[in-house]
């Protein structure tokens, strides 16, 4: 993760991460936390085999996600003691595995009533 605050403008720079964003506070942190998770995952396994020493990388990244969300106080309490873990999935044997992320339910309960709530705001915008 890079947790530097600076602009993105400039070619080949990634976007700034969601827990630097100064609206990041309340229900939004959830909103930017979802974001940043997705980035994190992607950049730990993308293009190699997942196995379990990429999944172990990825996890690292992870809980190293959600301890970052508790130090900038994005939701006070809501992330701490909150867990996400990574597994890997496939249906049936010989299936190519997918990562399937496991949340705690505050966690997932709390994420999903953001996205309820930013879903409502933009419809009352349109």
């Amino acid at each position: 993760m890079n947790a530097s605050n600076s602009s993105h403008s400039a070619a080949g720079e990634s976007p700034p991460w969601g827990y630097d964003h100064p609206d990041c506070r309340g229900a939004a942190a959830f909103l930017f936390f979802t974001s940043d998770l997705a980035r994190v995952v992607n950049q730990q396994l993308a293009g190699l085999p997942l196995d379990a020493a990429a999944l172990a990388r990825a996890q690292q990244a992870v809980d190293a996600l959600i301890q970052k969300y508790i130090e900038v106080q994005a939701a006070p309490a809501a992330f701490n003691g909150q867990r996400i873990i990574l597994k890997l999935d496939a249906e049936q044997p010989g299936d190519v595995p997918q990562v399937a992320l496991e949340m705690s339910p505050e966690l997932e309960d709390q994420i999903i009533e953001a996205q309820r709530l930013a879903q409502q705001q933009a419809a009352l915008r349109q």
